[in-house]
């Protein structure tokens, strides 16, 4: 993988910091909540304005989309709702370009 590009801050334009960050994902109508560690991204160190370069955002969705389609088909409803992380392992949180 390669290195995320240093960019402007789109919001106070000083120069964003390659970072590893988190997200917590909930969507509206579904119990279903999911903890993504270890996102390479642009953060910007004054405003902390946070940019995921859009290969990053696609895989991401890739894995968090099944999860959300397989919750809402679940019937009758055997267990509860469960709290999913994905963590990437250190060596993979290296930065993709943009």
């Amino acid at each position: 993988m390669n290195e995320i590009k240093p960019r402007p801050c789109p919001e106070c334009r000083t120069l964003m910091e390659s970072r590893t960050i988190n997200l917590h994902y909930e969507r509206k109508g579904s119990e279903l909540h999911i903890e993504v560690i270890g996102i390479p991204a642009n953060v910007c160190p004054r405003c902390l304005y946070r940019l995921i370069p859009s290969a990053v955002a696609k895989h991401i969705d890739a894995l968090i989309d099944p999860l959300y389609e397989r919750v809402a088909g679940q019937k009758p409803k055997v267990l509860p709702v469960p709290h999913i992380d994905i963590q990437f392992a250190p060596r993979q949180r290296q930065a993709l370009q943009p």
